[in-house]
């Protein structure tokens, strides 16, 4: 790739951000997602809609967010975006974020612990969909550089210069469950509230659900963990041995994982 090279004539300079675009899986729910965590009114005379009127992209009004934001129907990008930190809003400082913290809550959003960032504190919510927006204090932490949580799953510091490998394996692993008849229907919902959930815990990397076409009794679960001691912490969760007891009656037979070794890890 040629890097272009040193115009004669200064660039011309944008009026500003025009809006900022999210692809999402399911428009009507993370409308309202945003709109409860946010306070984002939906602009309707501004939906989006195909010549047969097939609604594809809603544009919201985000207070203090200085543009707008487009929700664009776009599972697949969505998918593949999933735990990628998209949009980082400004809070003042430490009690801001706490309050921020107050009203989650009391939506019973899922979100992390208050995080030791590089400058400021942290605070990471994941959509409906798993894509982080996050909350970050303009106000500095004032807290000695030994105390940044490089290790924390909600931090996104990526890879160590120069290491082709994780210090630590990450956990991948397939399983396969097959329903008992009449009972897949609901075994799906069952698999895909605890995905949803589980996706939001620390260290989790991966978690979705396949249904097979030409078995639609059987799901293949997929999951990876940025290392063993947050799957273990998983295993661990209260909320896992429900679901255990809740599929057992569901299920034809136990489940069985396979563990998963990547060939190659660049």
């Amino acid at each position: 790739m040629k890097t272009a090279a040193p115009s004669a004539t200064p660039a011309p300079i944008p009026a500003g951000i025009h809006h900022v675009k999210l692809p999402v899986t399911d428009l009507e729910r993370s409308a309202r997602w945003y709109g409860a965590v946010l306070g984002a009114r939906r602009l309707t005379e501004l939906d989006h809609r195909r010549p047969d009127g097939t609604l594809f992209a809603v544009i919201l009004d985000v207070p203090g967010l200085g543009t707008r934001l487009e929700l664009r129907l776009d599972p697949s990008t969505s998918t593949a975006l999933e735990g990628y930190d998209f949009l980082t809003l400004a809070v003042e400082d430490r009690s801001a974020l706490d309050r921020w913290i107050t009203h989650l809550d009391a939506l019973d959003i899922l979100h992390s612990p208050p995080v030791v960032a590089l400058a400021g504190w942290l605070l990471v919510v994941p959509d409906p969909d798993g894509q982080r927006l996050r909350f970050y204090t303009t106000t500095h932490h004032g807290l000695d550089a030994s105390r940044v949580e490089y290790d924390s799953p909600w931090l996104s510091t990526g890879p160590a210069p120069g290491s082709t490998h994780s210090a630590e394996p990450k956990p991948r692993s397939i399983t396969t469950i097959t329903a008992r008849p009449g009972a897949a229907h609901e075994l799906e919902l069952l698999l895909a509230e605890f995905a949803a959930t589980t996706r939001r815990e620390n260290g989790c990397l991966a978690f979705r659900v396949h249904r097979t076409p030409q078995t639609p009794d059987t799901f293949i679960v997929y999951e990876e963990w940025t290392g063993q001691h947050a799957l273990d912490a998983h295993h661990a969760t209260p909320r896992m041995n429900g679901v255990r007891t809740d599929a057992a009656r569901l299920m034809a037979a136990p489940p069985y994982t396979q563990p998963l070794v990547p060939c190659t890890e660049r």
